[in-house]
């Protein structure tokens, strides 16, 4: 019994020691960020986790990790849940979620802000090229692979393909990431591809190098009138050689990428969050060439929600916002 009484005061003593110990040294745990990204196959989830690592090494008082995730539309429902801090979005999904349309019609977020706008992401129509498919309008009564289901490049497809007067009651519609696109094109599983991917996109650039394709162009006065409906799509061209056998260049649209985030995210951090990135913007460079592309004059260009005041302030500041 004493020996057992001793080592119960003993037990009681050290514990005192700890909870004194931990008032004596503070332990102040940071604040943790979780960033929605997209699949690990592309270069959201690498920019997620670049700008994680600047927050990480900036800001005090956080710390911040990027992780995997469906992208728009999944990254959107996180930051309404504060389940993310900031997330990736594409810029129709943002929209359509903040005005209350498509898959948010029953919730419209309005609480949704934007940080920044990336680089531009292209969407491209292709096909092989012995294919009889010649323009997007070619495409009725085919086999075509439209996106994810519920992704925003199936979103975007649908948009482009009703300024062309198809719906899917003209196509035979297969949901399919980008990577199983051009699989199942080099399979012969489908007539065409429908994919919205940064510029040279990796799984374009090995599938041009096992087949000849054929990319289906917007035409510039069709992307100039969409434009002008969405300004968050927005003409461009690229250039001849960017993939295999490429011979001429291709129109098409782009849109930003978006770096959303909740509104009740405090004004310091979501200008800390900028400062942090631009400040130090050449070792998100190293991460992936792509990240060269997200520039200061441009990280509101194709925004298609309102901005975190933070982020309004932090523009103001560097002269892109009056």
């Amino acid at each position: 019994m004493k020996r057992s009484s001793r080592h119960s005061w003993i037990a009681v003593g050290l514990a005192c020691l700890f909870v004194l110990g931990l008032g004596w040294h503070p332990l102040a745990a940071d604040e943790r960020l979780a960033i929605g990204t997209a699949s690990t196959g592309g270069t959201w989830y690498p920019l997620g986790g670049g700008v994680a690592n600047m927050i990480n090494k900036y800001i005090k008082g956080y710390y911040a990790a990027a992780h995997p995730s469906g992208a728009s539309i999944e990254n959107i429902r996180a930051i309404l849940k504060k389940q993310d801090a900031l997330a990736l979005s594409m810029p129709d999904t943002a929209f359509q979620a903040f005005k209350g349309l498509e898959m948010f019609a029953d919730n419209p977020a309005k609480e949704l802000r934007g940080l920044m706008s990336t680089y531009p992401i292209d969407i491209q129509f292709y096909t092989l090229a012995r294919s009889d498919i010649q323009t997007i309008k070619d495409l009725k009564g085919k086999k075509v692979a439209v996106g994810a289901p519920g992704s925003g490049t199936e979103a975007m497809a649908r948009y482009v393909l009703n300024v062309y007067g198809l719906t899917y009651d003209d196509i035979d519609e297969r949901f399919l990431s980008a990577t199983e696109t051009s699989e199942a094109i080099k399979d012969g599983n489908i007539d065409a591809g429908i994919v919205t991917l940064g510029t040279p996109a990796p799984t374009l650039m090995d599938l041009a190098s096992q087949r000849d394709i054929r990319f289906l162009d917007i035409e510039p006065a069709v992307a100039e009138t969409i434009n002008k409906d969405f300004p968050a799509y927005f003409p461009t061209t690229i250039p001849a050689g960017t993939y295999n056998k490429q011979d001429k260049p291709h129109h098409t649209l782009s849109w930003m990428g978006l770096f959303v985030v909740h509104q009740d995210m405090s004004e310091q951090l979501a200008y800390d969050i900028l400062k942090s990135v631009f400040d130090h913007k050449d070792e998100l460079d190293k991460i992936h060439s792509q990240f060269k592309n997200i520039k200061l004059e441009s990280a509101t260009k194709g925004m298609s929600i309102p901005l975190h005041p933070g982020a309004e302030k932090f523009f103001k500041e560097k002269g892109i916002l009056k």
